[in-house]
């Protein structure tokens, strides 16, 4: 079973048509299930339900051979912590499903970083869909470390553009 999820905030109206109509001409032939959230569209092709609770969500997501989705930080740092294959399409603020293109750098980053894979729009989709059965997900290291550095780098570029616009301490406010 492929899991569809598209959040609870925004509708993704754009998404859930795109699958729909893969199914509906046998590129998916898995049986796929939805949480759609508000979405004015109603799939013929698969069942789906606006929201679900918790444990629920998580039964669908960790029992689910693959996921399709949205582009958004929690399913993605969820299918990474379980190793789940996951294909994001990332909304567009230019369609208004969004308020700003967070998903789209976030998406681009963590394909570019072979995580996950990445329709930039339905037309992408079904070559992705395809792709997305031997889709093997790269793990996350993670680095802490490394963070940390990267913010003491920023700490000290700051203070030095600080010294460098204020010469003398007694002009510059503390």
């Amino acid at each position: 079973m492929i899991f569809l999820t598209v959040g609870t905030q925004f509708p993704f109206d754009r998404l859930v048509v795109a699958v729909d109509e893969l199914v509906g001409d046998g590129t998916i032939a898995e049986e796929v299930f939805a949480q759609i959230g508000d979405s004015t569209y109603k799939p013929r092709n698969f069942k789906a339900v606006t929201s679900l609770d918790k444990k629920a969500y998580d039964e669908y997501f960790l029992s689910a051979s693959a996921i399709i989705s949205h582009a958004g930080m929690g399913t993605i740092a969820m299918a990474l912590d379980h190793g789940k294959s996951l294909l994001a399409m990332p909304r567009r603020s230019t369609y208004r499903e969004v308020v700003n293109g967070h998903q789209e750098g976030l998406a681009r980053k963590f394909a570019a970083c072979g995580h996950i894979l990445v329709a930039e729009d339905e037309k992408e989709l079904p070559a992705k869909v395809r792709l997305l059965k031997e889709f093997v997900p790269r793990p996350r290291q993670v680095d802490p470390d490394a963070v940390a550095r990267r913010i003491a780098i920023f700490v000290e570029s700051m203070k030095n553009a600080r010294n460098s616009t204020c010469p003398s301490s007694r002009s510059c406010p503390r």
